[in-house]
This record gives structure tokens, sequence and C-alpha cells, in this order.
């Protein structure tokens, strides 16, 4: 998705954005720890290279690099430059980074407000697809319930003509908070009782057991899709030869503002999808979870998700990693849109990983089977 043959000098405020930008080391730790060497030589080279007004615009960036105002101008005073003796070390650092930038042309920072009203549309038949959205929300703002309320109605709002498909929430918590609010808009809820940590893995597997279509697809609540996403990955699926896809390559997770415009460009307005061009975010390349389907049988025949892992991080790349074992693995190029919400602890209180004792691809289910809800009961 991001475009690394934008002219040279929008790649160095790309970089230059990258490096100081506080929401780039949160939004995935290893991702970070990957390209932040690279953001730091072409920043580097920049900061040398820069003069007059361009380092002016250059210090105000450094100074306030999250504001759209001092991306443009010092972009503005870099095309008047000629910036050539830099394209070799911008065109290597590209090559390895793994969070990139998207400013589109017609983003505007200032945000509508929205109250999004979720909405259901029941489709008959046998269902192609069963979609499962593990889910929690003990934050005071509420993003998260409003970012899962958005991915239900976009959801529904699919294309008429296309395959039908069910929808099962699994919140796991200590009590279910959401229950009110989320059982009247989904095919199935299900609570599963867990306190502590969340566990992803596990809350996918109990979703799993309500799927009795030939395609599952595994969505993260902060998703928001276009209408035409179940068809897209229906037909991929079943005229394909591969057992798993990813629909996307790079995620784009959106910041407040721009994630507040898709809402009302989806949910609201009711558009078929959000343009590009109007959003700003952080892009995350190749992530492993996220949006993933799955030939039932086959994520089935792996043993689901490893319930081992608990907390955030590596329960994604590693069934990704025995899907593929099973059968192909391909990647498309949608585009996936990731709604704002706080990010999460990503180690422990010491600064260890969460689940760095779990070996990769060492999971055997349970002798009584995996997706137990009442494996955590009290």
């Amino acid at each position: 998705m991001p475009d690394i043959t934008a002219p040279l000098a929008e790649r160095l405020t790309a970089h230059a954005v990258l490096v100081r930008d506080p929401a780039v080391p949160g939004i995935a730790a290893d991702y970070w720890e990957a390209s932040e060497p690279h953001y730091r030589t072409v920043d580097g080279l920049l900061s040398g290279f820069v003069t007059g007004d361009a380092a002016a615009a250059y210090n105000a960036l450094c100074a306030d690099p999250t504001s759209p105002a001092a991306q443009r101008e010092l972009t503005r005073q870099l095309r008047l430059l000629d910036c050539s003796p830099l394209s070799t070390a911008v065109a290597e650092a590209d090559r390895h980074i793994w969070i990139d930038y998207h400013h589109g042309a017609d983003h505007d920072p200032a945000a509508p407000a929205v109250s999004v009203v979720p909405r259901t549309t029941a489709r008959p038949g046998p269902a192609a697809a069963h979609i499962v959205i593990p889910f929690r929300d003990r934050e005071d703002n509420g993003l998260r319930t409003r970012n899962l309320l958005a991915c239900l109605t976009a959801l529904a709002d699919q294309e008429p003509d296309g395959p039908a498909h069910r929808v099962t929430v699994v919140e796991t918590d200590d009590r279910p908070r959401s229950r009110e609010l989320l059982e009247p808009l989904v095919d199935t809820y299900v609570f599963a009782e867990k306190p502590g940590l969340f566990n992803k893995s596990w809350a996918v597997n109990v979703g799993s057991r309500q799927a009795d279509s030939p395609l599952l697809c595994i969505l993260d609540a902060d998703i928001l899709v276009d209408r035409s996403f179940v068809r897209r990955n229906v037909e991929r699926l079943t005229g394909g030869t591969h057992g798993t896809h990813l629909p996307f390559r790079w995620s784009l997770s959106l910041d407040e503002p721009s994630s507040l415009y898709a809402l009302h460009a989806r949910t609201v307005l009711g558009a078929a999808e959000v343009p590009e061009s109007a959003l700003r975010g952080l892009l995350l390349r190749e992530p492993p979870g996220g949006c993933v389907w799955v030939r039932n049988e086959i994520f089935h025949q792996v043993g689901g998700f490893d319930e081992r892992f608990e907390g955030w991080g590596g329960e994604d790349d590693d069934v990704v990693a025995r899907l593929g074992a099973a059968a192909p693995v391909v990647r498309y190029e949608d585009t996936l849109l990731h709604l704002d919400h706080p990010r999460p602890a990503m180690t422990r209180d010491d600064g260890v990983p969460f689940n760095g004792h779990i070996e990769p691809l060492s999971w055997a289910p349970p002798e009584g089977g995996y997706g137990d809800p009442y494996a955590y009961r009290q």
C-alpha cells in the first residue's frame, strides 16, 4: 500500500516523521526494533543535508512531528532542492522498514462527530463463511466497543446479492460487560469467562466451535471492512487452491481523526469503501493477524490457535505458520483499515515478552479438545 516510488521529498519527510512520532514505537514493538535503525540513517543524512528554509522546516517538524502542516512544509521545501544524493539511502531503508507512514492528500485533521448506530441484516440460506470476532473492552473511553459496533455495521452492509455469512462475537472477561449491547447484533454471542490477561487464541477457538460453514474468517474487532469484503474473500478461497489467505499486505492503523472520518463515511453516510486519500496513519508491513480467511477443515486440522498465548504477541505468527505448513498461505493487496484505540501493554511489567517462553509451532491441543468455553471458569 505505501508508495515507495513517491517523490523523494515525500519519502524523506516520512522517515523524519517515523523516527519521531511517539505512536510508532507503541504500535508494534518488534516492528519498531527492526525499523528504527533505518529511519535514523535516513534522518541523519537529511539533517546534515538541509540548509536555509529547508532546515527551518525540518526543525519545525522535529519540534512537532505529528503536525500535518509541518510535514507538508518540509515536503514543499525539499521539492525545491536536488535531493538525489539521498535517493540510494532512502531506497535501501525502504526495503527494510516494517512501519511506514501514510498521509493522504485529502486528509483533514478536523474530525466529524460520530455516533455509530449499529444495524444487522439477516441473510437467508446456508452461510458460505462464518466470521469470528474475539472481544474485550475494559477501557473507560469505550473506543474498542465503538470500533466493534462499526465493524459489525460494516459486516451487515455487504453486497445484497453476495454470499451469506454468519457472525459470532466471543466476549472473554470476568463478566459479560457487553452482552445486552452485542447479542441482538450478531448471529451468535458467546461469553467465555476469563479474568486476567486477554487470550485471543482461546476466544477464537471458542468461536470456531460455532462455525459449520466451509470457510472461516478470524477478524479483529477494530477492523472496518468495505462492502465487497465477504464476496471478494469467499470467491478467493472457493476459487483458489490455497488453504489460508490474508487479504492485505499492509495494515493501515488510523489516527483518531481518520478513524472518526472512516466511521462516519462507512457507517453513517453508507459509503461502500473509505477513500485512502482522506486518511492518515501508520502502515504495518505484512502483520500476521487482523484478518485471516481459512478453510474450516484446515483450521481444525492444525488444532486452531495455540491457547497458551496470553497477552500481546505471537499467537497470530504461530497459527499462520502452522496453517502454512498444512496448505499454502497467500496474501492479497486489499486495504485493511485498523481503527484507533489505546495500545495494550506489549510486555510484562519486568519488560519480558508475554509469550517469549512458548516454543513456536509446538501446540498440541489438550486431550479434551480446544475451544472449551468453560476452561477458565472459576
